[in-house]
């Protein structure tokens, strides 16, 4: 009779984790999306900034156009940046949040010359960015 309980008795293995081996490993996993979720939070908003400012210099580039099909000098200051122009599009269309705080007018002739140097902006999160704009050319570079 005493064999008979000791083979009941005797528990097959189990398959599987323990309590403690998924708590190890939940552990694990927290401390590592605690120490890469501000970093990518960080390359994100990198990219995202870098992208918003590729597209105002696309939407400086193709100003100098505007300017020629409407035949309409366009003069940019922090005050007219969000003037409508003929075609009903502002005179820069910005980012949300970005904003225009040049002093000096940048001139856009209907020719396509440019008249002025830089543009400043600032950007949702208040970091500056100065764009220099070429003379006569009106090509865009970001100055250092």
């Amino acid at each position: 009779m005493t064999q008979l309980r000791s083979r009941h008795n005797v528990q097959p293995p189990t398959k599987g984790f323990t309590l403690i081996e998924m708590l190890a490993v939940l552990t694990l996993a927290a401390l590592l999306a605690g120490l890469t979720l501000p970093s990518m939070q960080r390359w994100f908003d990198s990219v995202s900034r870098r992208a918003q400012l590729s597209e105002v210099v696309v939407q400086f580039q193709r100003l100098s156009a505007r300017a020629a099909l409407m035949s309409q000098t366009i003069v940019l200051t922090k005050d007219t940046w969000k003037n409508k122009l003929a075609d009903g599009e502002a005179a820069l269309p910005l980012p949300e949040g970005w904003t225009m705080v040049s002093d000096k007018p940048i001139t856009i002739f209907h020719s396509g010359v440019c008249v002025g140097g830089n543009i400043e902006l600032v950007d949702p999160n208040r970091r500056k960015i100065l764009l220099q704009i070429a003379q006569v050319t009106c090509d865009v570079s970001l100055a250092s």
